[in-house]
């Protein structure tokens, strides 16, 4: 999937990709289930969500016994594009400066993180994407 055609999930959709992206191995829905006890779904709200899922080619999923195992098919470092791309622009108006101002107005860059930023967008000016 490239990255054009990958698109933002909706927020339930991404707490599922996030716990897939975790484990070490596939999952069933009890494992799911288990690990999303937080969210209070019921079994066919999850069901319907890893469908939705696997429709759009985020999930795949394999039969095992009467159930089946669910595993991400959408790499974590391919769907960050596109999830850092959009908080920018519903937050930031697409601007990275003004992320950075945000978090320096609140006091949540230390001298280490500015060293670092800056080193890194040295890195970047100087082509070592």
């Amino acid at each position: 999937m490239s990255e054009l055609e990958i698109k933002r999930l909706p927020d339930a959709e991404l707490e599922i990709m996030k716990e897939l992206w975790a484990a070490p191995a596939p999952l069933t829905r009890a494992q799911l289930e288990e690990r999303l006890a937080r969210r209070r779904w019921a079994s066919t709200t999850l069901l319907a969500l890893l469908g939705r899922l696997e429709t759009k080619g985020y999930v795949a999923r394999e039969k095992q016994g009467k159930g089946y195992l669910y595993a991400a098919a959408l790499a974590r470092e391919d769907y960050l594009p596109v999830e850092s791309r959009s908080a920018l622009e519903r937050m930031f108006g697409g601007s990275a400066k003004n992320l950075i101002a945000a978090m320096a107005q609140t006091k949540d860059l230390s001298k280490e993180d500015i060293d670092e930023l800056a080193a890194y967008l040295e890195e970047l000016k100087a082509g070592g994407r």
